[in-house]
């Protein structure tokens, strides 16, 4: 404590000894005018070695702060979640673009999920609750009116078993994870949209087509089709979505439809995701 004291009074004696530097260097450039451009060097130099020190840290913005009113032509943050009868699940992370995310290079995506899915018998009730996380660098490519993005890197994954609500198992598993994503407008009231995205983990992958036309020039309408599996089991997914809206620096997209499972259960869902991005160039002017 006494050093912390001693320390506080030598830099409240520095900051003074500067300002009264500061001043006197004013005064005598004030009264001799001969010197004013010599003067006036030391009176800019001086006081810069005690600004760093004594600059209040809110001055200096993170160049990264989403929390700012201007969003940052570099970044894309995305959320979500996804549910049915017999599961829940929800997504969020960020994708960085060094060159702008509207331009072709390389972009590095940064994602997290979590999801619980449930099966019964008269008997027992299984849940299985799955966290992944991943880390994919890539590269973004534009040819006319189609964008492409290839994505590769690292994920890991931990499993938890509950039989009857108790925990019954766990394990924990490092892989490698593969993600491309196809965008293309044919015409200026088309969309189509593909996204594939494999695991080596339990030979996991997951695949979605989907196609939409514009309406009101505000957001894409169209069906849509996923098909997912591993080596536990298969999902199949016909709906129709909702891609595109933009409210702000807000996209949405909004998904419902039937889906069925290898376990013969079947029921409705539904999809919400939401990015915070910069407004896309339209491949054509509307």
């Amino acid at each position: 404590m006494r050093w912390g004291a001693v320390l506080r009074a030598l830099c409240l004696v520095a900051a003074m000894t500067a300002g009264d530097v500061h001043a006197a260097l004013a005064q005598q450039a004030d009264d001799d005018p001969d010197d004013d451009d010599e003067d006036a060097l030391i009176v800019q130099k001086k006081p810069l070695r005690w600004a760093v020190l004594f600059e209040p840290a809110e001055t200096k913005r993170w160049s990264l702060d989403f929390l700012t009113p201007v969003m940052p032509e570099r970044l894309i943050y995305f959320t979500g979640f996804d549910v049915w009868r017999w599961g829940f699940g929800a997504y969020a992370g960020l994708q960085w673009a060094p060159n702008s995310v509207n331009k072709d290079g390389f972009i590095l995506r940064v994602t997290g999920s979590e999801s619980l899915d449930r099966f019964t018998t008269p008997t027992k009730r299984y849940e299985t609750e799955i966290f992944r996380g991943s880390v994919m660098p890539g590269w973004r490519l534009k040819f006319g009116n189609l964008e492409v993005q290839v994505l590769a890197g690292p994920q890991v994954e931990a499993d938890y078993q509950l039989t009857n609500r108790r925990l019954t198992g766990v394990s924990n598993k490092i892989g490698a994870r593969f993600a491309a994503d196809v965008w293309a407008e044919p015409t200026r009231a088309l969309m189509l949209q593909y996204a594939l995205s494999a695991t080596t983990i339990d030979d996991g992958f997951t695949t979605r087509i989907a196609a939409g036309w514009r309406l009101f020039d505000r957001f894409w309408v169209g069906p849509e089709a996923a098909y997912a599996r591993d080596f536990y089991s298969a999902q199949r997914r016909l709906g129709v979505h909702v891609t595109g809206l933009r409210t702000g620096h807000f996209e949405w997209s909004l998904a419902v439809g039937h889906i069925q499972d290898s376990g013969q259960r079947e029921g409705i869902y539904g999809r919400l995701g939401i990015l915070l991005r910069p407004p896309r160039e339209p491949f054509f002017d509307n």
